[in-house]
């Protein structure tokens, strides 16, 4: 029975594909105002909507329309004339949510994820503000994750955003206050150093005296009928537990990955190994997590004809188990695999709306396993 429910949807999948390749091709738009100064001023955002029906193990049958990875959002971007050769921004992002969690149809968070100083000039850029994370930044651009949905972290009632591959590939970067400094462009090499505002787990009395330290060093080069980018980085941040009993402990991770375009076909693969971080992917939650060491991966392939890309993508987030005496005697950890696959379609069925199919599975030793089939729509301006 539940073979036959997958292929109902996959047929309603495949149907409504086709239906958005019958719809017209439309030219671009933007919304651009500039004065005779020199002032400049833009609009531009997305408005993501998905249907997700999901099957959980043991659990539930759920349906949602929700939000994807991301979450509707409004960009504001205002910038100066140049002076003495330097050119300052400033950046505003307001964010919304389809749907909050635990079934409350009208309770999606609205926050703000972006307000940041940009000053530009033959330096490179400094940004002071706040904007999004450095330490595995690359890792989440991937194609499937990046412009769909992924994770349901929430099981059937998961709401607001979704968790994309967030414990099953890559740690999330999140979006922090932060002082960033990133190079100019060097012949495909670029890289970006931050101080940003430390996290400080709620389960106990925190102490954090010094910021985080994130750096991420990228490099891209063309050749004949494609391209290859490399990305490397780190992060490093001390925690002060006080109290009766006080000690110290570290984030700390590491990352590597490459994107190889060959044509119309692309290929992307990312690891992530940090102590600190559960496999969950978040970092700054528990002090359970000190002294826990965890890996993350995934391995993204896609094809791109005309309007429409294919692709497949697995990852896993794994933990290391630990005894009482490796985690300050806070409880031993248990080991923890996470594991998430997702054939993916992308149709742009105009410049502006673009299709997203998601078909996935995923397996847990800490949340009900599911499948899930999603079909969304996405527009942006």
């Amino acid at each position: 029975m539940k073979k036959l429910n997958n292929l109902k949807s996959v047929s309603i999948l495949t149907s409504a594909i086709a239906l958005a390749l019958a719809v017209p091709y439309a030219a671009n738009a933007g919304v651009v105002l500039k004065s005779d100064t020199g002032w400049e001023t833009s609009i531009n955002g997305s408005i993501p909507v998905f249907a997700i029906s999901s099957d959980h193990d043991d659990s539930e049958k759920a349906f949602r329309v929700a939000s994807g990875f991301n979450p509707a959002n409004l960009n504001f971007n205002i910038v100066a004339p140049t002076i003495n050769g330097l050119t300052v921004s400033g950046h505003f992002q307001i964010d919304t949510h389809l749907n909050g969690s635990n079934g409350v149809q009208n309770g999606g968070a609205f926050e703000s994820r972006v307000a940041k100083i940009q000053i530009a000039g033959d330096f490179g850029t400094i940004t002071a503000g706040k904007d999004f994370g450095v330490f595995n930044s690359s890792a989440i651009g991937d194609k499937a994750s990046q412009g769909g949905v992924g994770w349901l972290g929430g099981g059937a009632d998961t709401g607001n955003a979704t968790g994309g591959r967030i414990g099953t590939g890559y740690v999330y970067a999140n979006f922090n206050p932060q002082i960033k400094y990133t190079s100019k462009n060097y012949d495909g090499l670029e890289f970006k150093v931050a101080l940003i505002n430390p996290e400080e787990p709620q389960d106990a009395a925190i102490e954090t005296d010094s910021p985080r330290f994130e750096a991420q060093i990228n490099y891209t080069s063309e050749f004949d009928n494609g391209s290859i980018s490399l990305w490397t980085g780190f992060l490093q941040q001390n925690v002060s537990v006080s109290g009766a009993t006080s000690f110290d402990y570290d984030l700390e991770g590491i990352d590597l990955g490459t994107k190889v375009n060959l044509g119309n076909f692309s290929i992307a693969l990312s690891y992530s190994d940090t102590t600190g971080i559960g496999a969950d992917g978040l970092y700054g939650g528990t002090i359970n997590d000190a002294n826990v060491d965890a890996t993350q991966w995934y391995v993204e392939a896609f094809y791109t004809f005309d309007k429409t890309t294919l692709g497949y993508s697995y990852g896993e987030g794994h933990q290391d188990s630990k005894d009482a005496d490796d985690t300050k005697g806070l409880g031993a950890v248990a080991e923890v695999d996470n594991e998430l696959s997702m054939l993916f379609v992308h149709h742009q069925v105009t410049p502006q709306l673009r299709l997203v199919g998601e078909l996935q599975e995923y397996k847990s030793d800490v949340q009900a396993d599911y499948s899930a089939v999603i079909v969304g729509f996405q527009y942006d301006f």
